[in-house]
């Protein structure tokens, strides 16, 4: 049985742990309250995404970078803890979005943790960040996970811009795709902005062509940053047939929706695209001969 209640949020994320944590244990509660299964919030929601309009060799990348140092966390860790407490009693899913410690503090990435009451279900470190130097290092694997939804898939951000990364979850058997996102911004009219535009079309592309379900949670602060940046917000939930089934703007807050995610893949594949199962008629080995990096 896949019948799961989804949840998504726009999340106003300010600075450090003592800001955020608390605000991630008032969405588990309140999605608690809701009749949640899974739980998506957004990316780095526990220390703050990082700022980028720094220049090289500035003080305030220096302190930027001495910040992540100070509150990255492991996993399992504080933040982990915290939030198994507040699932306590329940069969929910919770991703979040942190800056990840390894063991020894050497190596620091941008990662989702997934906690259930029981603990740590899994995790996954963002791979493709290139861009997010000298702060977060790069991962390595894209696993799944059993969930109350069932099998799981997890995506931070610039990582929906590869189809690849969604395909290779999608064939490893995830009909639930969950993305934790800091997605900015090109101007400040959600209406009629290119990079906002571009996290739909990435999130509904991707759910059309591997015919999964993808849950989006974005950050929705204004003038973030040194630059003033604003963050789009968009958090969305996204059927196999590519249509966003609910949607928030801008505002912060919670959406949930009630899907039966095995059922829905398996009508996608089989009923509404001329019966086409896109996974099916999928060609890797022909692929692989032509898409090897140049």
């Amino acid at each position: 049985m896949s019948e799961a209640v989804i949840s998504v949020v726009n999340m106003p994320v300010g600075r450090g742990r003592e800001a955020n944590l608390p605000a991630i244990l008032d969405a588990v509660r309140e999605a608690r309250e809701q009749g949640a299964s899974v739980l998506v919030l957004p990316e780095t929601c526990l220390q703050g995404y990082a700022d980028f309009a720094f220049p090289e060799d500035s003080p305030g990348r220096t302190e930027q970078l001495l910040f992540y140092k100070e509150q990255a966390e492991t996993i399992p860790g504080p933040a982990t803890e915290a939030v198994q407490a507040a699932l306590a009693g329940s069969s929910m899913l919770v991703q979040f979005g942190l800056a990840e410690s390894t063991q020894h503090g050497n190596v620091i990435y941008n990662s989702v943790a997934l906690v259930t009451s029981d603990g740590v279900l899994g995790r996954y470190r963002k791979t493709h960040n290139r861009g997010e130097y000298p702060y977060f290092s790069e991962g390595d694997d894209l696993p799944i996970f059993d969930s109350p939804a069932g099998p799981v898939g997890s995506l931070i951000c610039y990582d929906i811009c590869f189809p690849e990364a969604v395909r290779a979850l999608a064939v490893q058997g995830a009909e639930l795709i969950l993305m934790s996102t800091a997605w900015p911004m090109a101007g400040h009219d959600p209406a009629d902005d290119f990079y906002g535009r571009t996290l739909d079309l990435c999130i509904a592309a991707n759910a059309f062509f591997n015919q999964v379900w993808i849950a989006a949670s974005n950050h929705c602060e204004q003038a973030a940053y040194s630059n003033n940046i604003d963050y789009y917000g968009g958090s969305q939930i996204v059927s196999p047939r590519g249509e966003a089934v609910v949607r928030r703007a801008q505002e912060p807050g919670p959406l949930t929706h009630k899907v039966d995610v095995h059922r829905d893949v398996q009508l996608a594949r089989c009923k509404d695209f001329f019966c086409s199962n896109l996974l099916q008629d999928y060609r890797p080995d022909l692929y692989a001969r032509h898409a090897a990096r140049g």
